[in-house]
């Protein structure tokens, strides 16, 4: 009998029974959220924002005083960014870590009051801190996601600490790799993008919005390459295979299953945010953030099991066809 294909609606509905019936799941993302809620809020605006401004400057001096309105609604929007930012949001990290409600805001007031707010006194001692939390968020998120993974599949080992080293190893691999590609092509793209802009500005954000429709179809086939590494612990090269063979035989399904969970993460994050940060409410939505983006997630790797599953049996049923029958 063939394996069916993965199934979207099945996948979801799966995904969110299996954290149901785990809900202690939700944990991982609600500590994370609570902890850039009430902890501290380490910045490094005393330390970035004059360098910035100075940068600023000097390109207001490269294109004269037709770019000033522009000029300065960069420096309003640098000086907002960093009287915000957190240096303990690289506690979430991607692409593979725990999800966060709070990270992406910047958490400057809660239901006690205002956070105690740490300036970072030195580039070194911020860079140091920024490293040593995207190491705890790795490990923190292969945790996560090894346990969301055994929750979707029975035939999975038992995990034990030399998984959690293995796993751990692999997402900073992972992390790097990314990061590094991320850099020799977003970094020229962006300045490339933004002198046309500056150039012809009647064009708006066309630019942005080509460059994001070929991001998104690079990086889409590259999707499930985590699952593969804590669902079949996979290495990183035979997951990124396994994931773009599914999305490319399933490329229908695959989008469609991807652009639903983004709707539903992010259009719930819009009702969990609802609540001003200095209210109790805000915790009903950081457990609804934790339920959903664990659900989601634990969606996803339903989807890839069976995806998997069906593209394995594919194959083998392709090698048995084209296999020479032997009279002898």
């Amino acid at each position: 009998e063939s394996i069916s294909p993965p199934r979207i609606l099945p996948s979801l509905v799966e995904g969110f029974n299996a954290i149901a019936g785990r809900i202690y799941l939700i944990l991982f993302p609600v500590a994370i959220d609570l902890l850039l809620w009430f902890g501290p809020l380490v910045r490094v605006k005393n330390l970035l924002l004059p360098v910035l401004y100075r940068a600023t400057d000097l390109s207001a001096d490269v294109y004269g005083q037709e770019a000033q309105e522009m000029i300065q609604s960069s420096k309003e929007l640098w000086a907002s960014l960093l009287e915000s930012f957190n240096l303990l949001s690289a506690l979430r990290t991607y692409p593979i870590g725990v999800p966060s409600l709070i990270s992406r805001q910047g958490a400057q007031a809660n239901p006690l009051g205002s956070p105690l707010v740490i300036e970072m006194p030195s580039i070194q001692n911020a860079l140091f801190l920024l490293l040593a939390a995207s190491i705890i968020g790795i490990i923190l998120g292969s945790c996560y996601y090894a346990f969301i993974a055994r929750s979707t599949d029975k035939h999975t080992q038992t995990l034990s600490f030399s998984h959690f080293l293995r796993f751990s190893g692999q997402s900073l691999l992972l992390s790097v790799l990314l990061f590094l590609l991320l850099f020799m092509l977003g970094l020229p793209a962006t300045c490339f993008i933004s002198s046309i802009t500056m150039i012809l500005p009647s064009l708006g954000s066309l630019p942005f919005m080509i460059f994001g429709l070929i991001v998104i179809w690079l990086v889409l086939p590259l999707v499930f390459t985590p699952h593969g590494i804590f669902l079949r612990e996979m290495k990183i090269h035979q997951s990124l295979l396994a994931s773009v063979k599914l999305v490319r035989s399933r490329i229908a399904e695959s989008a469609m299953f991807c652009i639903l969970v983004i709707m539903i993460s992010y259009g719930l994050d819009m009702l969990w945010l609802t609540p001003p940060l200095n209210s109790w409410m805000m915790l009903i939505g950081i457990l609804g953030h934790g339920f959903i983006s664990s659900a989601l997630l634990a969606s996803s790797f339903v989807f890839f099991r069976d995806g998997f599953e069906w593209l394995s049996d594919s194959m083998m049923h392709k090698e048995t066809q084209t296999r020479p029958v032997n009279f002898q």
